[in-house]
């Protein structure tokens, strides 16, 4: 049997060189050289969120943390927010913003379709503080569009905040072009580090716009982590202990996506979600999202007639050592979604999962 194949939607993979910081022993989380790879960590996740004048943070916990340090940081209870919902993960904006205590409003679309963007419009005719939206739903393969979100969001007068767990570094996503405002993602995805870090960017104008002392919480909140790194950033610039192993391995992922350029790296994932489409087509799997919005980092398709979706899951598993996801929600039982993000998105890899879906389909 080959040797274990990661196609989930996340975690990926992890390069040789990836990989190996992990097994070195650990070091301390202050000091000169930590200081120093620090910021080079701060100066990559500007280049990897196309943001030179953003402020970055790589919060440690999972990419929730990154909505949650957002949320604390520039949400207040009672502030209303729109969410644009076609998806799972859309759908958990809306739990987790209504935690906060926000008035949330939902702009829905069925699973599988493209946001509602005059639905939007609509909602912005009163005023909203954030208008909040998945870049990228992995449960439907669905990549909605940036510009005209944002666009419109802010023409209503609203800040924009996206969740960009499965789109950083390997959709298009130009932070500081569009005038994004807040984004969250997660070290798992398309970075291809270990998880543990959700790299947050936040807009020079959301910042100035909000009084540090209205924060509730410490940890998450961002001005803490700033006072950190300004009060402390000499020789311990982050509030709390960060596992060295996990900071180098995430650090040595991002001199990655340098090393092969973002917009190669880009192109590379389009490549390889093509590749991966083109092969499914042929053996009567149809992608879940309209053409026009097809993910390039995650793959979700309809099952041919007579294949069972959790079979198929449960046998690439079996036979094969292959790992996918299952569908989510109304997809369940109906649907697969297979990963290309990172290390996933090589031809090699596509081309042995292809091979295996041939055998059992």
């Amino acid at each position: 049997m080959r040797p274990p194949l990661l196609l989930v939607p996340g975690p990926v993979p992890l390069h040789p060189s990836v990989q190996g910081e992990l097994a070195k022993p650990a070091m301390p989380h202050y000091g000169k050289a930590w200081v120093k790879h620090y910021g080079e960590v701060l100066g990559l996740l500007r280049y990897a969120w196309a943001a030179p004048q953003a402020r970055v943070f790589p919060v440690l916990g999972p990419g929730h943390a990154g909505i949650e340090s957002l949320g604390h940081t520039f949400l207040r209870r009672g502030d209303r927010a729109i969410v644009l919902d076609n998806g799972f993960f859309g759908d958990r904006l809306r739990e987790v913003l209504l935690a906060h205590h926000l008035q949330v409003d939902v702009v829905q679309s069925p699973w599988g379709e493209g946001p509602d963007v005059p639905g939007l419009r609509t909602a912005l005719k009163r005023p909203a503080r954030f208008v909040v939206f998945v870049h990228n739903e992995t449960s439907t393969g669905v990549t909605n569009p940036l510009q005209e979100i944002v666009e419109t969001a802010h023409e209503g007068g609203a800040f924009v905040l996206v969740d960009a767990v499965s789109s950083l570094a390997g959709l298009p996503l130009p932070f500081g072009d569009l005038g994004i405002d807040a984004a969250f993602s997660a070290s798992q995805k398309c970075l291809a580090a270990p998880a543990g870090i959700a790299p947050v960017a936040v807009a020079p104008s959301l910042w100035e716009s909000t009084d540090a002392k209205t924060v509730d919480g410490w940890y998450f909140s961002l001005f803490t982590w700033d006072r950190y790194e300004r009060e402390w950033g000499a020789w311990h610039p982050t509030p709390t202990t960060v596992s060295s192993n996990v900071f180098y391995a995430f650090r040595r992922a991002l001199q990655l996506i340098k090393e092969e350029g973002l917009e190669a790296r880009i192109r590379r994932h389009a490549a390889m979600a093509a590749r991966l489409r083109e092969g499914l087509a042929t053996l009567g799997f149809r992608p879940v999202a309209p053409g026009a919005l097809l993910s390039d980092t995650v793959t979700c398709v309809m099952t041919p007639p007579g294949t069972d979706a959790g079979d198929l899951v449960r046998r690439l598993r079996l036979e094969h050592n292959i790992y996918v996801s299952g569908g989510l929600g109304p997809l369940r039982g109906r649907s697969v979604r297979i990963g290309t993000m990172g290390t996933q998105a090589d031809p090699a890899v596509i081309d042995a999962f292809l091979e295996a879906v041939r055998s059992l389909v």
